[in-house]
């Protein structure tokens, strides 16, 4: 497939990213940043002044944004800005800037709160753009499939091919996050399930939107 030159939602995104992680290679600037913009799942749950004294931190109902934006070092934000890299410019092509922008926003909404119910009690931090960027895979793969989508059993060849994609996608990120702590990581994998499912069910509609008066 054919990969286009970036447009100005990607382009925008990647440049957030990027000098964001750049700021926080500086050390007295990563601790103030992580703690004012990353996602506590708790904080949710918990009284405000359980957190005081914590330093600064935005109201927690910014943190999905903030979080989406923060990363934990450069391989981190490299991993992602090179995912967004391979995806996103068709995506932008086929369903338009401002709607490419709602299915971002939307799965880094879904993916936070995907993490948040898989474990509320959490206090520790979420940051990274994986789950927004899982909602733009799962546009992808649902708008650039290898061969058609057959139908299984009663179900339409679409519905089959999402529902293929959707337990495909879950079993991967259940043995990464399974893997993980043996490397010695933390991956958010629900968060990476809420925007891939958030990617599922709204590629279509919006397609169907872009193209509602042709």
């Amino acid at each position: 497939m054919q990969r286009l030159n970036a447009g100005p939602f990607v382009k925008a995104i990647a440049g957030i990213n990027l000098v964001l992680a750049l700021l926080m290679l500086v050390p007295a600037i990563w601790e103030p940043l992580m703690v004012a913009g990353a996602l506590f799942p708790a904080r949710f749950f918990t009284d405000p002044a359980a957190w005081e004294g914590s330093g600064f931190m935005l109201p927690v109902w910014l943190t999905p944004i903030s979080s989406a934006f923060l990363h934990g070092g450069l391989l981190h934000v490299g991993l992602n800005m090179l995912m967004l890299a391979l995806v996103a410019p068709n995506l932008e092509r086929v369903l338009g800037t401002q709607n490419i922008a709602f299915l971002y926003g939307v799965g880094i909404f879904a993916a936070a709160a995907a993490q948040v119910a898989s474990d509320p009690g959490s206090i520790v931090p979420m940051v990274g753009a994986s789950g927004a960027i899982s909602a733009l895979i799962a546009a992808h793969v649902t708008l650039f499939p290898r061969e058609r989508p057959k139908p299984l059993g009663p179900l339409p060849g679409p519905w089959a091919h999402a529902l293929k994609l959707m337990l495909g996608w879950t079993v991967l990120n259940l043995m990464l996050g399974f893997a993980a702590p043996a490397i010695g990581t933390q991956i958010a994998i629900w968060a990476h399930i809420g925007g891939f499912a958030a990617g599922l069910a709204l590629t279509w509609p919006l397609l169907k939107w872009k193209y509602r008066d042709a």
